[in-house]
């Protein structure tokens, strides 16, 4: 079932589970979402960032700072967004392991992905996502 361009129905469920597929759709029209990363005092950090897919990984790019360091120190993180379109909502949480891109062949990859940060601020880190568990719903609006 495609996510784009179905208008709500009386009979379509309020909560829709997405599919691993369906999330895969959402992500590739997705430049910005956050990022969780557990920092050293123990706590959540909730960070935005801009990020693209190649279908298969999830690619963003960071300055030195807070948000690498724990990225380093905890390689497990969760990236989630969200949107509304017309009569619907979608919200998505990609539960991912983190590395840190040190290959030029692999900085290359991603910048022919046209990763570009909203924010003119020097980031020359470039990380990759590799999803371990996905989750998607769909809500019905109105």
């Amino acid at each position: 079932m495609n996510i784009q361009g179905k208008k709500a129905t009386e009979q379509e469920p309020v909560v829709t589970v997405l599919t691993e597929e369906q999330i895969w759709e959402l992500l590739e029209g997705t430049r910005f979402a956050r990022l969780g990363t557990v920092g050293e005092d123990g706590y959540v950090h909730i960070t935005p960032l801009n990020i693209v897919t190649d279908g298969v990984r999830i690619f963003f790019r960071t300055a030195s700072g807070s948000k690498l360091t724990q990225l380093l120190m905890n390689e497990k993180v969760t990236v989630q967004f969200d949107r509304a379109e017309g009569s619907h909502a979608y919200s998505v949480n990609v539960f991912a392991t983190a590395r840190l891109l040190t290959e030029t062949r692999e900085i290359d990859y991603v910048g022919k992905l046209n990763l570009e940060p909203w924010l003119d601020t020097e980031k020359l880190e470039f990380v990759e996502l590799t999803p371990q568990k996905m989750t998607g719903r769909r809500f019905r609006l109105g």
